[in-house]
Parts: structure tokens; sequence; C-alpha cells
């Protein structure tokens, strides 16, 4: 495994975005540019909603981390919440309860880690595992 490309303790989701797309630059270099502004987006896209749930409903952000590993960017951002992430009902004209159905959705691989203090999720984006 290659070392991480970025990191950062506390991060908000405008820097930690920022983190991805550096992240992703060697990877997204060697991809078709309509493949790699997809991988870009739903990766960007996600790195909000895990920071955003962090924020919002797991006592803030513990840590952040954003790699590449060969072809796979993984993002993972532990907070302080022991509870496992659920989605939330959708009243109608809300505009929320959509983020963990998105990252559901756009990751390729989804981990959660649940620990004494707080809980790890990682979102992985493999582009070959990706829907076109």
């Amino acid at each position: 495994m290659n070392a991480p490309v970025m990191e950062a303790d506390r991060v908000t989701c405008p820097e930690a975005r920022n983190r991805v797309r550096t992240a992703l630059e060697p990877l997204c270099a060697k991809l078709p540019p309509a493949q790699a502004e997809r991988l870009r987006q739903d990766a960007c896209l996600v790195t909000s909603e895990l920071v955003t749930n962090a924020m919002l409903h797991g006592g803030g952000i513990e840590d952040f981390h954003a790699y590449l590993d060969g072809k796979v960017l993984t993002v993972r951002v532990r907070d302080h919440s022991t509870k496992p992430p659920t989605p939330l009902p959708r009243a109608p004209g809300s505009g929320g309860g959509y983020g963990w159905l998105i990252i559901r959705r756009l990751s390729t691989h989804l981990d959660i880690q649940l620990e004494a203090h707080g809980k790890t999720v990682t979102a992985d984006f493999d582009p070959e595992l990706m829907p076109v």
C-alpha cells in the first residue's frame, strides 16, 4: 500500500474535497477524460457526505484520510459516535436524508468499523468497478 497522499486530523468539506482531488490526480491522468471526471465527482460528493455526516451525526471529525493505493482511492473518516450510520427518514420538502444512500450508491466498497470511542467509515472508489 502506498503512503497516504493527504491526511488531516480535522477537516472541512472543501479541504477534504481538495485532498481527494489531489490524491486522485495520478490515477485520473491515466483514465479517459469522461471516466476521470465521473470518478472525481463521485469521490468528492461522497467525501462531502462523509464529512458532513461526521459533523452532524457523529460528534465531529476525529480523523480524515484520502489516499491512492494503485488504482483505488480510499477515503476514511473517523468520528466520535459509536452508532452505525443509518438512512434517515425523508420528509417531503425537507431536502435531507439522502447522504447515506448516496455514499452507499457511489462508492465501490464501504466499510464501517465501530470502535470504543467512535467509528471509522471507509469508502473505496475503484474505476474498474464503477458503473459506466
